[in-house]
C-alpha cells in the first residue's frame, strides 16, 4: 500500500496519525474503523463479485466509501496496519449461533503486534458488533471496553473463545456474544461460500 493510499484510508476513518508504533495508535485506529466503516453484505445479496485483492478492497472501502463483511473489512484493515509498520496474522474464526459453532473459516480475525513490541492484540473490525478496541490475546481476565466486557478463554487445540460477558448483546441470538478464533491462517474459501450458500447469506462475519 503506497503512501497516498495510506493517507486516503486514514482520511476515510477520520485519523491523521500515520504510524501504528504503539498500542495507543492501534487502539485509536481500531475504534475509528469501527465507528466509520460499516459491516454490510450487500454485495453478496446483489450478486456482485467479491474480491480480496488489495486494489479491490481499497477501491470499495476507501475510494467508494462502502462497508463490507469480515474478510473485506479485516482484510483491508490488515493491509493498512502492515503499511503502518505492524505485524499482522490473519486467523480463521467460527461464530457461535443458535446451533453452536458455525463452519470453519466462517469469520476472519487479526492478531496484531505493533512496532513497539506490545501485544499480541486480537483485532476485529469486521464482526458488526464487537469491542471498540482490540483485546489482549494473552489475557484471560475480563477486559472492559465501551462496547461491553470481554473475556478470552482457551478452548483447546490452540483455539480461543471470545466471550462478551457484559454489554448490550450478551446472550443475543445473533451470535450468543461468542466466537472462536483458531491458529489456522485464513484462506479464500469463505467469500466463495458466501456467494453460493443460502445459509451463509445472513452470517454476521
Amino acid at each position: 500500500m503506497d503512501h497516498e493510499t495510506v493517507v486516503a484510508y486514514l482520511n476515510r476513518v477520520g485519523i491523521t496519525v500515520q504510524a501504528v508504533s504503539d498500542a495507543a495508535g492501534l487502539r485509536a485506529l481500531h475504534r475509528a474503523h469501527q465507528l466509520t466503516v460499516p459491516f454490510e453484505n450487500l454485495s453478496i445479496h446483489l450478486g456482485e463479485p467479491v474480491s480480496l485483492d488489495e486494489r479491490d478492497l481499497i477501491g470499495k472501502i476507501v475510494r467508494r466509501r462502502r462497508g463490507g463483511f469480515c474478510y473485506e473489512l479485516n482484510g483491508a484493515f490488515a493491509l493498512l496496519l502492515e503499511a503502518l509498520g505492524a505485524r499482522v496474522s490473519r486467523v480463521a474464526a467460527r461464530v457461535y449461533g443458535e446451533a453452536g459453532l458455525g463452519p470453519p473459516f466462517d469469520h476472519l480475525a487479526l492478531i496484531v503486534r505493533p512496532g513497539d513490541g506490545s501485544g499480541p492484540w486480537l483485532a476485529d473490525v469486521g464482526f458488526g458488533s464487537h469491542s471498540d478496541y482490540p483485546l489482549r490475546l494473552d489475557a484471560r481476565e475480563d477486559q472492559d471496553d465501551p462496547a461491553g466486557r470481554f473475556r478470552l478463554a482457551d478452548a483447546g487445540a490452540g483455539d480461543i473463545d471470545v466471550l462478551r460477558t457484559a454489554g448490550p448483546s450478551t446472550g443475543s441470538r445473533r451470535a450468543s456474544g461468542r466466537w472462536r478464533t483458531a491458529s489456522r491462517r485464513a484462506g479464500g474459501s469463505r467469500p466463495r461460500r458466501c456467494r453460493t450458500s443460502p445459509a451463509a447469506r445472513s452470517a454476521p462475519g
